[in-house]
Formats: structure tokens, sequence, C-alpha cells
């Protein structure tokens, strides 16, 4: 396990990651990544661009059918 520093860059903290740790995990610079906070800590993730597009347009379907989708619930 690798310990990392927190630094300050701006406004904001910022995070080093160890070269081998970026390359095993196939990250590069300027990539963005999803922050999830857990009860005991925060947990990175690669953004999956197909799947945030896919959820979106979900998102949206339930959106502009939600009475459809109310009535059906209701029978």
């Amino acid at each position: 396990m690798n310990a990392i520093t927190l630094r300050k860059q701006g406004n904001s903290v910022g995070l080093t990651l160890p070269s081998e740790t970026r390359i095993r995990l196939g990250l590069e610079v300027g990539q963005e990544l999803t922050l999830i906070e857990l009860a005991d800590g925060i947990k990175l993730v690669k953004r999956n661009l197909k799947l945030e597009r896919q959820m979106q347009l979900a998102r949206q379907l339930l959106q502009d059918e939600a009475d459809t989708l109310q009535e059906l619930a209701h029978r």
C-alpha cells in the first residue's frame, strides 16, 4: 500500500498518484474521475462516458413518460 500526501493547489487540495499506480490503472493526465464518498473514506473511479450517456437518456425517458408510467402502476 502506498501512502500519498494531499497538497494545496490554489483554493483546492490535490493528491499525487505514484507513477506505477497511474500506469497500472491506465490513468492519463487530464482524465476525469468520479469521486464517491463512503462512510470510511473515498473511492475514485474512472468515468464511463458511455454509461453516463445511457443513464442520462434513461432519466429523460422516465421524466418524459412519468404520466404514462404512473398510470400503468395504478393498473
